[in-house]
C-alpha cells in the first residue's frame, strides 16, 4: 500500500497521553443494500463466509480480519481482506468503495481523550465499548468511527477529504519527533 500521509505520527494529548495515528490498509470495503427482503438476502450471502449481518446500528460483527457494520436498516458495510461476492442474489446492490476510504487508525492511552476533540460522542468504555462503531462527522465531515480495542479506533474518512482530515486531526496533538 502506498501511504497517502507522512504517517505514522506520535504524540501526546493536551493531558500527556501518548497517541500514535497510522494508515491502514482498507483492503476490501462492500457497500450492500436491499430493500424489502434485505435482512433475509444479506444474512443468507454472508452467511456464506460464515458471517453475520448485526442486528442494530451500533454493534460490529468481528470475525479473524473480517468488520462487518450494520450502517442502515437496509444496508451493511463489509471490510475484508479478500473480496466478498454479493452478485448472485437480486435482491442486493454491492458498491465496492474500496478506493473512496482512507483508513486511519488512532491508538495509545490518549486515543479517547483526543478523539473526543474531534467528535461529538461520549467514547466512554461505557457509552462506546470495543466492538462498537458509530457514523460521525469530524470537522463537519463525515466518518466511520470503529472502537476495536480498548485504546484503538479505526477512522474510515472520505478520500476526497483525508488529506484535510489527517491535517486536521494533527492538529489536535502534540507530535513527539
Amino acid at each position: 500500500m502506498a501511504n497517502k500521509f507522512q504517517l505514522p505520527v506520535s504524540g501526546t494529548t493536551s493531558d500527556g497521553l501518548a497517541v500514535t495515528i497510522t494508515e491502514a490498509e482498507v483492503n476490501y470495503l462492500t457497500q450492500v443494500a436491499g430493500w424489502e427482503k434485505f435482512e433475509q438476502a444479506a444474512s443468507d450471502a454472508l452467511r456464506r463466509y460464515e458471517l453475520v449481518l448485526p442486528q442494530d446500528c451500533r454493534e460490529a460483527f468481528r470475525k479473524d480480519s473480517v468488520i462487518v457494520w450494520r450502517i442502515a436498516p437496509d444496508r451493511a458495510l463489509v471490510r475484508s481482506g479478500s473480496p466478498i461476492k454479493f452478485d448472485d442474489d437480486e435482491q442486493l446492490a454491492a458498491l465496492e468503495l474500496s478506493d473512496s476510504r482512507v483508513c486511519v487508525q488512532v491508538n495509545g492511552p490518549g486515543a479517547v481523550s483526543f478523539l473526543s476533540r474531534v467528535v461529538a460522542l461520549d467514547l466512554s468504555e461505557k457509552c462506546f465499548s470495543v466492538g462498537s462503531f458509530a457514523q460521525t462527522a469530524i470537522h463537519h465531515i463525515n466518518v466511520l468511527l470503529d472502537r476495536s480495542e480498548v485504546d484503538e479506533f479505526n477512522v474510515l474518512l472520505p478520500t476526497t477529504f483525508s488529506v484535510s482530515l489527517t491535517d486536521y486531526l494533527l492538529e489536535h496533538f502534540n507530535v513527539v519527533p
